[in-house]
Formats: structure tokens, sequence, C-alpha cells
């Protein structure tokens, strides 16, 4: 009888302070990236805490949609009453936090690319927030494709798509580019392109205007002539068959066999796995999130597809690993 009861405290005891937490992602469930960061998220807070997720689907929904969708997002919340609250990438922090920041409910959040302290101080309220900030590893990655091209294409092509994460990360590489371009000796441009008519006009005229290969950053958000959204899929897929120059990628889900060849990668569940260790020092009451420094994710990972570096006769730097 005492061992049933002590079971039962116990029980009790991990109900009791088990936290709520709600997710709610920029993005959509079955893209790569959120896929990635979730699953670093459930592998830090599963088990001990309750997770429901909201996607606002921004890349696949027009602009004048996110502020809608956002007040789905709201009313998510304010029916879930969760504990603490983890928004994921830039469109979630924007739309989510003039809506959070003053319900006295702890905030992280992840995969950030603006520099979030002005958004932060125009909306300080009772809600403690800090999270985890997302930088794509550029120095490292632009000389080690560098070191892989001959010495008469020194030059890369840059792509990103319109969305709101692309232009937050290209104009952070501009100006890191104007500093690279002599240090590394190559010539970098990045590009934002909207529709997938002007990316493959890119891809196609890379070889004959001197590229020695193109890095593709964000390609979810084009849109064919019509104004529909084009799946990524479809997108990544045509870029590998077609591009005369060797593809690179930022991101790992850029990268694979069909898709780019390597790259100095940013992974989505060291994003996730960075956060829910905040959110557990939050929710187990071992610190308060206005206590907790806002961080930058660096464990970025050097991979290469080895089908794709043998297409492009490319020998990878000894340390980078292949996935395949």
């Amino acid at each position: 009888m005492k061992t049933c009861l002590l079971v039962m405290l116990t029980l009790f005891s991990n109900m009791l302070y088990a936290g709520k937490v709600l997710v709610i992602e920029s993005y959509h469930a079955e893209y790569s990236w959120d896929k990635s960061y979730l699953a670093g998220i459930n592998l830090i807070l599963d088990g001990e805490h309750e997770i429901t997720t909201f996607q606002m689907n921004t890349k696949r929904l027009p602009s004048e949609q996110h502020e809608k969708i956002a007040d789905k997002a709201y009313l998510k919340y304010t029916t879930y009453q969760p504990d603490l609250v983890i928004l994921g990438d830039d469109n979630a922090l924007n739309y989510m936090l003039p809506k959070l920041y003053d319900k006295g409910i702890p905030i992280v959040f992840l995969g950030i690319n603006a520099n979030p302290r002005k958004l932060l101080e125009k909306y300080k309220g009772s809600s403690q927030v800090t999270g985890v900030l997302e930088q794509p590893l550029l120095a490292k990655t632009m000389g080690e494709i560098g070191s892989m091209l001959p010495v008469n294409k020194k030059k890369i092509r840059v792509l990103f798509d319109s969305g709101t994460t692309s232009k937050i990360a290209t104009s952070y590489m501009k100006q890191q580019y104007k500093m690279l371009n002599k240090k590394i000796g190559l010539e970098v441009e990045v590009i934002i392109v909207s529709h997938f008519s002007d990316w493959q006009s890119l891809i196609l005229d890379a070889d004959s205007q001197g590229i020695g290969a193109v890095v593709i950053g964000l390609y979810h958000t084009l849109m064919d002539e019509n104004g529909i959204h084009v799946n990524e899929d479809t997108v990544i897929s045509w870029t590998n068959k077609e591009s005369k120059v060797p593809l690179f990628g930022f991101w790992d889900f850029s990268i694979g066999e069909g898709k780019a060849a390597g790259g100095v990668v940013l992974f989505g569940e060291s994003q996730g796995i960075a956060a829910g260790e905040i959110a557990q020092k939050i929710l187990s009451g071992k610190a308060l999130a206005k206590d907790i420094p806002i961080t930058i994710g660096r464990k970025g990972k050097a991979i290469y597809t080895l089908t794709e570096m043998k297409r492009w006769d490319l020998t990878p730097p000894k340390h980078w690993k292949a996935i395949e």
C-alpha cells in the first residue's frame, strides 16, 4: 500500500511540475528546417513537458495574410495557456512579440537572423524574452568553397528568395562580404530573387558569366509567372539538374544527392537543442528568462555528398564529413 501511494505521489509530482510549451513556427510542418529544430526541442523537453505547435505557414502564404495567421496563433495561445512560448524564426518573433510582450510569460526565440534589439526595446513588458540567433557561417563557407575552385573561377553567386529571412540574411552578408572579398580573394555577388523564371536565368547563365560556383541560400518563396508558389523541392531539383557550375549551400536541407554538393551549414536541430536547453532552465526554475543572455548559434557542420562532388570533379577539404 505504501509503495502504491509513493508511486502515485511521484506521478502526481511529475504532472505538477511538467510545463506546457507552445511552439509557434513561422513556416510549415513539412519544411525541413522546422522538422529539424523541432527534433532538437523534443530531444530536450519531450517526456518532461507537454509540447504543442502552431504553424504560421508564412513561406507559402502571401504577406498580406501574415497578420491574420498571427491572430490565429494568438488564439491558439489564449486557448492553450502555455507556461512558455517558443517562437521559431523571424516572422514568428516579429508578429507574435507585439501580441505577447505584456502577458507575463517567458518567451524563447530561435532561428532569428535580424538583430532583435530594437524590437525587444519597443515591446518591453511583463513577459521575459531570450533566445538563440542564427547567422550563416559566411567566412568559413566562402573560404572553403574558394579553395576547391580553379584560379580563373573565383567568382561566387549567392542566390536567395525574397522571403523575410532571406532579406535579413542577405543584408548581413553584403556587409560581411565587403570585408571578406579582399581577405579571401573571392568575388561574391548576393542576389535576391522573387520569381522562379529569374532564378532559372541566373542558374543557366552562371557559367557563361564566369561564375565558379553558386551557393544556394533559401529558395522557398519563389513564385511562377502566375503568382503561384513554386514548391521548394521543384526548385532545388531543377537547379541541380540544369546548373553547369557546382552548387553549395548554407543550410543542411539544401545538401544531398540531387541538391547542392556541400557546405559549412547550419542545422535546425542545434538551434532547437539550444532553445530547448534555455526553456528547460526556465521551466525547472533554475533561471529566469531575463537572466539568460541571448546567444548566437554557431554550431555549423562541414558536410558534402559524394555523388555531387564526383559530378563536379571536386575534392572536399579533409575535415568535411560525407552524409551518404
